[in-house]
Protein backbone atom coordinates (compact mmCIF):
# COMPACT_ATOMS: atom_id res chain seq x y z
CA UNK A 1 0.00 0.00 0.00
CA UNK A 2 3.03 2.27 0.29
CA UNK A 3 2.80 3.54 -3.29
CA UNK A 4 -0.70 5.05 -2.83
CA UNK A 5 -0.28 6.71 0.57
CA UNK A 6 -0.12 10.48 0.82
CA UNK A 7 3.18 11.04 2.62
CA UNK A 8 2.58 14.62 3.73
CA UNK A 9 -1.06 15.17 4.77
CA UNK A 10 -1.97 18.78 5.49
CA UNK A 11 -2.25 19.58 9.19
CA UNK A 12 -4.04 22.24 11.22
CA UNK A 13 -3.97 23.15 14.90
CA UNK A 14 -7.12 22.36 16.87
CA UNK A 15 -7.44 26.00 17.97
CA UNK A 16 -7.65 27.39 14.44
CA UNK A 17 -11.11 28.31 13.14
CA UNK A 18 -13.19 26.61 10.47
CA UNK A 19 -12.79 29.48 8.04
CA UNK A 20 -9.02 28.95 8.10
CA UNK A 21 -9.55 25.19 7.71
CA UNK A 22 -11.62 25.68 4.55
CA UNK A 23 -9.01 28.06 3.15
CA UNK A 24 -6.30 25.43 3.77
CA UNK A 25 -8.39 22.79 2.02
CA UNK A 26 -8.93 25.02 -1.00
CA UNK A 27 -5.26 26.04 -1.18
CA UNK A 28 -4.01 22.45 -1.02
CA UNK A 29 -6.85 20.88 -3.06
CA UNK A 30 -7.76 18.46 -0.25
CA UNK A 31 -11.02 17.68 1.52
CA UNK A 32 -9.61 16.73 4.93
CA UNK A 33 -6.94 17.84 7.38
CA UNK A 34 -5.12 16.11 10.22
CA UNK A 35 -5.70 18.04 13.46
CA UNK A 36 -2.83 18.58 15.89
CA UNK A 37 -2.45 19.68 19.48
CA UNK A 38 1.09 20.75 20.43
CA UNK A 39 2.38 18.82 17.44
CA UNK A 40 0.53 15.58 18.17
CA UNK A 41 -2.25 14.33 15.86
CA UNK A 42 -5.51 14.30 17.83
CA UNK A 43 -8.15 14.09 15.13
CA UNK A 44 -9.18 14.58 11.55
CA UNK A 45 -11.34 17.28 10.00
CA UNK A 46 -13.27 16.69 6.76
CA UNK A 47 -15.58 18.90 4.69
CA UNK A 48 -18.39 16.72 5.99
CA UNK A 49 -17.52 17.67 9.58
CA UNK A 50 -17.51 21.37 8.69
CA UNK A 51 -20.86 21.15 6.91
CA UNK A 52 -22.32 19.30 9.90
CA UNK A 53 -21.07 21.85 12.40
CA UNK A 54 -22.00 24.97 10.47
CA UNK A 55 -25.50 23.66 9.80
CA UNK A 56 -26.40 23.15 13.46
CA UNK A 57 -28.90 25.61 14.89
CA UNK A 58 -26.68 26.71 17.76
CA UNK A 59 -23.90 27.92 15.47
CA UNK A 60 -25.90 29.39 12.61
CA UNK A 61 -25.41 32.94 13.83
CA UNK A 62 -21.79 32.69 15.01
CA UNK A 63 -19.02 34.48 13.18
CA UNK A 64 -16.59 32.30 11.23
CA UNK A 65 -13.78 33.11 13.66
CA UNK A 66 -15.77 31.83 16.63
CA UNK A 67 -15.97 28.14 15.69
CA UNK A 68 -12.79 26.19 16.34
CA UNK A 69 -11.53 23.11 14.54
CA UNK A 70 -11.68 21.19 17.83
CA UNK A 71 -15.46 21.67 17.88
CA UNK A 72 -15.96 19.94 14.53
CA UNK A 73 -13.18 17.37 14.15
CA UNK A 74 -13.55 13.61 14.42
CA UNK A 75 -11.58 12.56 17.50
CA UNK A 76 -11.77 8.77 17.35
CA UNK A 77 -9.13 7.96 14.74
CA UNK A 78 -9.12 4.60 12.99
CA UNK A 79 -5.67 3.88 11.60
CA UNK A 80 -4.21 1.32 9.23
CA UNK A 81 -0.66 -0.13 9.05
CA UNK A 82 1.53 1.02 6.17
CA UNK A 83 2.01 -2.55 4.96
CA UNK A 84 -1.70 -3.39 4.89
CA UNK A 85 -3.36 -4.32 1.60
CA UNK A 86 -5.23 -1.52 -0.17
CA UNK A 87 -8.38 -3.68 -0.17
CA UNK A 88 -8.21 -3.70 3.63
CA UNK A 89 -8.20 0.09 3.53
CA UNK A 90 -11.30 0.02 1.32
CA UNK A 91 -13.11 -2.34 3.70
CA UNK A 92 -12.26 -0.27 6.79
CA UNK A 93 -13.42 2.95 5.11
CA UNK A 94 -16.75 1.34 4.29
CA UNK A 95 -17.14 -0.21 7.74
CA UNK A 96 -16.65 3.09 9.57
CA UNK A 97 -18.05 5.43 6.92
CA UNK A 98 -14.74 7.28 6.61
CA UNK A 99 -13.24 8.80 3.47
CA UNK A 100 -9.66 8.56 4.70
CA UNK A 101 -7.46 6.69 7.15
CA UNK A 102 -4.23 7.79 8.85
CA UNK A 103 -1.44 5.34 7.99
CA UNK A 104 0.91 4.26 10.76
CA UNK A 105 4.35 2.71 10.86
CA UNK A 106 5.97 1.83 14.19
CA UNK A 107 3.00 3.50 15.93
CA UNK A 108 3.68 6.82 14.19
CA UNK A 109 1.39 8.45 11.63
CA UNK A 110 3.36 8.61 8.39
CA UNK A 111 0.64 9.51 5.91
CA UNK A 112 -2.97 9.38 4.89
CA UNK A 113 -4.83 7.13 2.48
CA UNK A 114 -8.05 8.45 0.96
CA UNK A 115 -10.78 7.22 -1.33
CA UNK A 116 -9.13 9.30 -4.04
CA UNK A 117 -5.91 7.29 -3.62
CA UNK A 118 -7.89 4.09 -4.13
CA UNK A 119 -9.74 5.47 -7.17
CA UNK A 120 -6.38 6.19 -8.82
CA UNK A 121 -5.90 2.44 -9.07
CA UNK A 122 -8.95 2.25 -11.36
CA UNK A 123 -7.79 4.55 -14.16
CA UNK A 124 -7.36 1.68 -16.60
CA UNK A 125 -10.37 -0.40 -15.60
CA UNK A 126 -12.56 -1.44 -18.52
CA UNK A 127 -15.48 -2.42 -16.28
CA UNK A 128 -18.61 -0.35 -16.91
CA UNK A 129 -20.24 2.16 -14.60
CA UNK A 130 -23.57 0.34 -14.93
CA UNK A 131 -22.32 -2.42 -12.64
CA UNK A 132 -21.46 -0.10 -9.76
CA UNK A 133 -23.46 3.11 -9.63
CA UNK A 134 -26.19 3.94 -7.08
CA UNK A 135 -29.72 3.67 -8.43
CA UNK A 136 -32.55 5.89 -7.18
CA UNK A 137 -30.40 8.68 -5.69
CA UNK A 138 -31.93 11.28 -3.41
CA UNK A 139 -33.22 14.26 -5.42
CA UNK A 140 -33.90 17.85 -4.41
CA UNK A 141 -35.39 20.88 -6.12
CA UNK A 142 -33.51 24.17 -6.64
CA UNK A 143 -36.09 25.94 -4.48
CA UNK A 144 -35.58 23.62 -1.48
CA UNK A 145 -33.77 25.12 1.51
CA UNK A 146 -30.16 24.25 2.25
CA UNK A 147 -31.15 23.31 5.80
CA UNK A 148 -33.63 20.71 4.51
CA UNK A 149 -31.12 19.46 1.92
CA UNK A 150 -28.45 18.99 4.59
CA UNK A 151 -30.99 17.13 6.71
CA UNK A 152 -31.60 14.75 3.80
CA UNK A 153 -27.87 14.08 3.51
CA UNK A 154 -27.66 13.20 7.19
CA UNK A 155 -30.79 11.03 7.14
CA UNK A 156 -29.53 9.01 4.17
CA UNK A 157 -25.84 9.02 5.09
CA UNK A 158 -24.83 10.54 1.74
CA UNK A 159 -22.57 13.40 0.67
CA UNK A 160 -24.33 14.76 -2.42
CA UNK A 161 -27.79 15.29 -3.84
CA UNK A 162 -28.88 15.53 -7.46
CA UNK A 163 -30.83 18.69 -8.21
CA UNK A 164 -33.71 18.29 -10.68
CA UNK A 165 -36.39 20.58 -11.97
CA UNK A 166 -39.35 19.34 -14.01
CA UNK A 167 -37.59 16.03 -14.62
CA UNK A 168 -34.36 17.63 -15.84
CA UNK A 169 -30.98 17.46 -14.11
CA UNK A 170 -29.94 21.05 -13.34
CA UNK A 171 -27.18 20.60 -10.80
CA UNK A 172 -25.57 18.71 -7.96
CA UNK A 173 -25.25 19.77 -4.32
CA UNK A 174 -22.32 18.45 -2.29
CA UNK A 175 -21.03 18.88 1.23
CA UNK A 176 -18.24 21.00 -0.25
CA UNK A 177 -20.83 23.33 -1.78
CA UNK A 178 -22.61 23.61 1.56
CA UNK A 179 -19.44 24.15 3.61
CA UNK A 180 -18.19 26.86 1.25
CA UNK A 181 -21.64 28.43 1.11
CA UNK A 182 -21.83 28.63 4.89
CA UNK A 183 -18.37 30.19 4.93
CA UNK A 184 -19.59 32.94 2.60
CA UNK A 185 -22.73 33.35 4.71
CA UNK A 186 -20.63 33.87 7.81
CA UNK A 187 -18.49 36.49 6.10
CA UNK A 188 -21.69 38.46 5.68
CA UNK A 189 -22.38 38.01 9.40
CA UNK A 190 -18.87 39.22 10.20
CA UNK A 191 -19.67 42.44 8.32
CA UNK A 192 -22.82 42.91 10.32
CA UNK A 193 -25.23 41.94 7.57
CA UNK A 194 -28.12 40.19 9.27
CA UNK A 195 -29.43 37.27 7.27
CA UNK A 196 -31.36 34.16 8.10
CA UNK A 197 -29.57 30.99 7.02
CA UNK A 198 -32.98 29.40 6.53
CA UNK A 199 -33.34 31.59 3.47
CA UNK A 200 -30.48 29.88 1.67
CA UNK A 201 -31.79 27.73 -1.18
CA UNK A 202 -30.26 24.82 -3.05
CA UNK A 203 -30.04 26.99 -6.18
CA UNK A 204 -27.80 29.44 -4.31
CA UNK A 205 -25.06 26.88 -3.61
CA UNK A 206 -25.44 23.99 -6.07
CA UNK A 207 -22.94 23.26 -8.84
CA UNK A 208 -24.67 23.86 -12.15
CA UNK A 209 -24.10 21.84 -15.34
CA UNK A 210 -22.34 18.94 -13.57
CA UNK A 211 -20.15 16.51 -15.46
CA UNK A 212 -22.15 13.35 -16.20
CA UNK A 213 -21.61 9.76 -17.34
CA UNK A 214 -23.79 6.95 -18.66
CA UNK A 215 -24.06 3.32 -17.53
CA UNK A 216 -21.89 2.39 -20.53
CA UNK A 217 -19.02 4.66 -19.49
CA UNK A 218 -16.01 2.67 -18.31
CA UNK A 219 -14.93 2.88 -14.69
CA UNK A 220 -11.53 4.04 -15.93
CA UNK A 221 -13.10 6.97 -17.78
CA UNK A 222 -15.25 7.85 -14.77
CA UNK A 223 -12.25 7.68 -12.43
CA UNK A 224 -10.29 9.96 -14.76
CA UNK A 225 -13.12 12.51 -14.74
CA UNK A 226 -13.31 12.46 -10.95
CA UNK A 227 -9.60 13.08 -10.62
CA UNK A 228 -9.36 15.72 -13.34
CA UNK A 229 -12.39 17.66 -12.09
CA UNK A 230 -11.57 17.11 -8.39
CA UNK A 231 -15.04 15.72 -7.69
CA UNK A 232 -16.28 12.68 -5.79
CA UNK A 233 -19.52 11.94 -7.61
CA UNK A 234 -20.90 11.86 -11.14
CA UNK A 235 -24.60 11.90 -12.07
CA UNK A 236 -25.45 8.91 -14.26
CA UNK A 237 -27.81 9.78 -17.08
CA UNK A 238 -30.43 7.09 -17.50
CA UNK A 239 -34.23 6.97 -17.78
CA UNK A 240 -34.16 7.24 -14.01
CA UNK A 241 -31.20 9.20 -12.66
CA UNK A 242 -28.33 7.54 -10.85
CA UNK A 243 -25.05 8.65 -9.30
CA UNK A 244 -21.59 7.11 -9.27
CA UNK A 245 -19.52 8.05 -6.23
CA UNK A 246 -16.04 7.27 -5.01
CA UNK A 247 -17.75 5.22 -2.31
CA UNK A 248 -19.36 3.05 -5.01
CA UNK A 249 -15.93 2.45 -6.54
CA UNK A 250 -14.32 1.76 -3.16
CA UNK A 251 -17.08 -0.78 -2.51
CA UNK A 252 -16.15 -2.47 -5.78
CA UNK A 253 -12.53 -2.63 -4.60
CA UNK A 254 -13.52 -4.00 -1.20
CA UNK A 255 -15.64 -6.70 -2.88
CA UNK A 256 -12.76 -7.57 -5.24
CA UNK A 257 -14.87 -6.64 -8.28
CA UNK A 258 -12.41 -3.82 -9.05
CA UNK A 259 -9.83 -3.05 -10.31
Amino acid sequence: METIVQRAPVKIDKDQNLSHALALMEKNHVSRLLVTDEGFVVGILAEEDIANRLATGRERKLKSTQIHVSAAMTKDLVVIPLKADFRDAARIMLEYGFSSLPVVEDEEIVGLITKTDLVIKLLYSDKIVGDFYTKKPVLVNPADTIVSARKLMLEHGIHRLLVTDKGMLVGILTERDIARGFKTFRKALDKGTHQDIKGLRVEHLMTRNPVTVTPETTVGEAATLMLEKRISGLPVITKEFGVLTKTDLVRGIADSKLP
